[in-house]
């Protein structure tokens, strides 16, 4: 126990003198930190910017839901195909029976640019024809009245439900009658505000949710026909408790039923977010280790300058280090002073970096419109890195001064 004091004391004596030294060369200390320093807050700022990145790209496909599986018609015109009629009634049939209780297939069809009048108010937007699987797969709240039922669509009830804003802007409430260009319709249901569907860069076509007006799909008067087969926009197939290491498996089964039903005509287009997810990790990772390789790089030049900066001051005190072997101080004494001084300079550079690192972050965000976001792990390699970097170059000063003898050193002098 007597020892380890000892060392304490010796180590708070070190880093008085170190600390103290630097103080006596403020100039000369303040540039050798100043690139760690640049360095840090490199490394700061990439991996805030990289982080944010990576944050969105994650709530982008948690939004898609990671046990769903997604599939949109991709027809360039709306004719047969090699006999393929695109997305129809059939493949959900199909995709389901396989399925079994693994999962449920929600489907819709959707009319874009439709006027909604209610009275003398006039809206416009999109309004979809949905099955209640496709209505509870997509967890879409109601805020007032009711959601989707089985038996809506089983009596084909010319019914519907809203989104948040074209309910308020038409002045819609529970019970009111509305017309779709000339087609009737009994609002059942006021949906909570939900925003949109964040499909960028996916492939999917985009969905504004409180825009939009659903209804059963049975009843829904604008469904496409080709050769008297009603055509579907997209499937939702939602599956239940299934481990993710079997959720790739499924999704191409699910993609070799449907390319068997259509021909081997690929006129859909299908989504997985489960693999997006893990593209978007293994690029973030890559990006990651780049942005941290460019801020390694101006820690490695910072570095350098504090080892200047500290054979300088060696050369500088050589009388004292001669004065100190003189009269007892070993080689570790002087090894640990001279780390001290390094870690120091390097320590104050890595905490300063980190505060501007974060305030050039905030920076960032605000004048490019980047998403930015800070982590535990961000803020404390900082200041770790720039230790690092102050141990590794200081070692050499360290023992060049170490290797002096008093003698020599007083010469010197």
């Amino acid at each position: 126990m007597a020892k380890i004091d000892d060392i304490l004391i010796e180590l708070n004596l070190d880093l008085k003198d170190a600390w103290g030294g630097l103080l006596r060369r403020k100039v000369r200390s303040l540039l050798g930190s100043l690139g760690i320093t640049i360095g840090v807050v490199a490394l700061v700022a990439m991996l805030s910017i990289g982080e944010g990145a990576k944050q969105k790209a994650l709530d982008r496909i948690a939004s898609l839901g990671l046990h769903t599986i997604r599939v949109e018609d991709a027809r360039t015109g709306v004719g047969i195909t090699n006999l393929s009629y695109g997305l129809v009634l059939k493949d959900t049939q199909k995709i389901s029976a396989w399925l079994g209780d693994r999962g449920s297939v929600g489907y819709f069809s959707r009319a874009t640019n439709i006027a909604i009048y209610n009275n003398q108010l006039k809206g416009q937007g999109t309004v979809m024809g949905v099955n209640p699987e496709w209505f509870k797969a997509e967890k879409w709240l109601v805020a007032n009245g009711r959601p989707l039922l089985p038996d809506d669509m089983t009596r084909q009830n010319r019914v519907c439900l809203l989104g948040a804003s074209i309910a308020s802007d038409l002045q819609v409430s529970v019970g009111s009658n509305l017309r779709l260009h000339n087609i009737p319709c009994i609002v059942v249901g006021i949906m909570a505000a939900k925003g949109r569907l964040l499909t960028e860069g996916t492939g999917l076509s985009t969905l504004d949710f409180d825009n939009t007006v659903v209804m059963p799909w049975s009843g829904f008067p604008f469904v496409k026909v080709v050769a008297e087969e009603p055509i579907l926009d997209g499937l939702l197939v939602t599956l239940k408790k299934i481990p993710e290491r079997e959720i790739l498996p499924i999704a191409e089964q699910v993609e070799e039923i449907i390319a068997v039903s259509h021909r081997s005509v690929r006129d859909f287009s299908m989504v997985v977010p489960l693999k997006l997810l893990h593209k978007v990790k293994e690029t973030q990772n890559l990006f990651a280790w780049v942005m941290g390789s460019i801020a390694s790089l101006s820690l490695l030049v910072g570095g350098i300058g504090v080892m200047n900066v500290m054979l300088a001051n060696i050369s500088e005190q050589t009388r004292e280090i001669g004065l100190r072997m003189a009269i007892g101080a070993t080689k570790k004494r002087i090894i640990s002073l001279f780390l001290c001084h390094s870690l120091l300079l390097t320590l104050s550079g890595g905490i300063l970096g980190s505060l501007l690192g974060l305030l050039a972050a905030l920076a960032i965000q605000w004048l490019a419109g980047w998403e930015v976001a800070f982590s535990g792990v961000s803020l404390i390699l900082g200041p770790v890195s720039a230790g690092v970097t102050g141990l590794l170059f200081g070692i050499y000063p360290a023992m060049r001064a170490a290797s002096l003898t008093p003698a020599r050193a007083l010469r010197e002098s």
